[in-house]
């Protein structure tokens, strides 16, 4: 097998032009979602949810988003190992490792499962309890945001030949290939 293409998102764009692209997307997504739900629900009273329920739901996002990234593992036949750290005493961080490669197919689904289980729901709920369509959708938009990065990375892997592995390092997505 021979390294095709690999992939470190940070190392092309650079960390703080992510991080920038990233708080700039999710805003973006706030205003394109938020000026139709408004002019839809208009006569609707909103209701403002509890600080603290707001605060521990972007708090849970990231890790809620990083744990999606596993489901389409588990139903594979690979080993994977979770790792719960602590940051700070009180930030709860999450590393996964995979001991083996992936099929393309595979690494896209994982790749797009945040956004299918968590950001698609969100807009959809926001829809039909339009009560709380605010939080929602600055849910749903933090969490486009954070997903930016598997977006970006997603777009490589799509362009990928076809029967292509792909094998996750520390940093980044190696794409191997048979060698004929």
């Amino acid at each position: 097998m021979t390294c095709w293409k690999t992939i470190n998102i940070t190392k092309e764009v650079g960390q703080n032009r992510l991080i920038m692209l990233s708080v700039f997307t999710g805003i973006v997504a706030f205003i394109v979602f938020y000026i139709p739900f408004s002019m839809i629900f208009q006569p609707i009273d909103l209701i403002e949810p509890p600080l603290f329920g707001v605060l521990i739901s972007l708090f849970l996002l990231p890790l809620m988003h990083k744990l999606m990234h596993v489901g389409p593992l588990l139903f594979t036949d690979k080993e994977i190992r979770l790792q719960w750290n602590t940051k700070y005493r009180f930030i709860l961080t999450l590393k996964i490792e995979l001991n083996s490669t992936l099929s393309k197919k595979t690494s896209v689904l994982s790749m797009l499962a945040p956004s299918i289980v968590i950001t698609i729901p969100l807009i959809i709920t926001a829809f039909f309890i339009p009560e709380y369509y605010p939080i929602l959708l600055m849910l749903a938009s933090v969490h486009i945001g954070i997903s930016l990065h598997d977006w970006l990375t997603l777009i490589s892997l799509v362009y990928a030949p076809k029967k292509s592995i792909i094998e996750k390092s520390e940093n980044e997505f190696d794409i191997l290939v048979y060698k004929r």
